[in-house]
């Protein structure tokens, strides 16, 4: 995942590990980007099922999920943490579709309104239906093609 044009986050995991995180290091590094490994607990998958940047200086986060050291890494970056609802399993799994503009699960309404009251448009998709296969908005989707945010 994508923190700016710079930089980058991997999430170690049950399907993520140490090799390919120093695969991925060292390709970034040839296009300029550095990037930033985070442990995640138990048996999650992806690191998008813990963060989403939501704009340029916001990002939806799942507060229990992340190491507290990348907490603080994102605060001396600028970058406002955001807790997403913990009772929505979905509500992090979200697309940015331009700075402050993201695409979510309607099935996360109590997350869209903290996004709301933080000046993040919100677009909600009836998602409900894939979710019972295991993917969310981001996980149905590729990288966009679009201008630089900054």
């Amino acid at each position: 995942m994508k923190l700016d044009s710079k930089t980058a986050v991997f999430g170690l995991s049950i399907r993520c590990n140490q090799a390919a995180a120093d695969q991925l290091a060292s390709i970034l590094e040839r296009v300029g980007m550095d990037l930033i490994v985070v442990s995640l607990p138990g048996y999650t998958i992806h690191i998008d099922l813990h963060i989403a940047m939501v704009d340029v200086d916001k990002a939806l986060v799942d507060v229990p999920g992340l190491p507290y050291w990348f907490l603080e890494y994102l605060e001396e970056r600028g970058i406002e943490a955001i807790a997403a609802d913990p009772s929505e399993q979905w509500g992090l799994n979200a697309l940015c579709l331009s700075p402050g503009r993201v695409l979510m699960a309607a099935e996360a309404p109590r997350t869209a309104e903290r996004l709301a009251a933080r000046g993040v448009e919100v677009i909600p998709v009836e998602y409900g239906e894939v979710h019972k296969n295991g993917g969310g908005v981001h996980c149905s989707t590729m990288e966009l093609v679009r201008e630089p945010a900054s």
